[in-house]
């Protein structure tokens, strides 16, 4: 009878390793399935969707406020004409808005869907925008 009983578990360990198994494989599954956008390979800096916003010409000293669709990226004094920000990219389609506080004038830039280097200048009352690529 002993025997009997050991056989017995020893099925029903190996039952439930089997499930637990299963159960891991099936939920792997539907990750992969459910999150499509996850990419898993690694990429390097360049091939990110990173842009540099750089404040090139007439922005010294001079208060800027940038935003990237609807969220707040810098709100501050430019230090130098060399400010540089780096931003992942959000959605497939962006618009930078920069303003500067003192007369509340807003320029708005498309930018590409590929990652890149965006200059800003700024000449007289007007922010001009210029994008290279990496």
């Amino acid at each position: 009878m002993r025997r009997r009983a050991q056989n017995s578990n020893k099925q029903f360990l190996i039952g439930t390793a089997a499930m637990a198994f299963a159960v891991m494989a099936i939920v792997v599954i539907f990750l992969f399935l459910s999150a499509p956008h996850i990419d898993f390979s690694k990429k390097s800096e360049k091939e990110r969707d990173l842009y540099q916003i750089e404040f090139a010409k007439g922005f010294a000293s001079d208060s800027a406020v940038v935003y990237l669709n609807d969220s707040l990226i810098w709100h501050d004094i430019v230090p130098s004409d060399t400010t540089k920000l780096h931003i992942h990219r959000f959605a497939d389609e962006n618009i930078l808005m920069v303003s500067r506080s003192h007369d509340d004038a807003v320029s708005i830039f498309n930018l590409d869907k590929k990652a890149g280097r965006i200059i800003l200048r700024r000449e007289r009352d007007e922010v001009t925008m210029s994008i290279l690529g990496w």
